[in-house]
């Protein structure tokens, strides 16, 4: 028995015959399971879709490209907080700088990758 060395994992790809569809194969064969092609414009409508409904939710973008954007969850200190931090801190002689430690390692904040594969689906990360 020979086995091909860089076999073609299962997934969607371009119909072999030609027709805009995508067909699965399960990695030995073509399956009877059609999908149709989702276009650039579709693709990048879906993401604005995302991009918005987690905006609304108080996220900020912090880069975008075609069909990924990169938002941050901010819960951190502002650079305002940081400013009035410094000078609380070198008023009380540094008793302030615990709070101001405390408050920076506390904060949380996360940031999220939406991309739009080829089938128009969003994928977080």
């Amino acid at each position: 028995m020979t086995t091909s060395p860089n076999p073609t994992p299962a997934g969607w790809y371009p119909d072999p015959s030609g027709a805009p569809v995508q067909r699965y194969f399960d990695g030995s064969d073509w399956t009877q399971h059609w999908a149709p092609l989702v276009s650039d414009a579709e693709r990048e409508e879906q993401l604005n879709v995302a991009v918005a409904n987690d905006v609304a939710l108080g996220a900020r973008v912090l880069s975008r490209s075609r069909f990924q954007a990169v938002l941050l969850y901010s819960g951190g200190l502002s650079g305002a907080a940081h400013v009035v931090f410094a000078l609380l801190s070198i008023f009380t002689c540094g008793l302030f700088l615990i709070v101001w430690i405390i408050a920076g390692a506390t904060s949380n904040e996360r940031r999220v990758i939406l991309t739009v594969d080829a089938n128009g689906t969003v994928v977080r990360a």
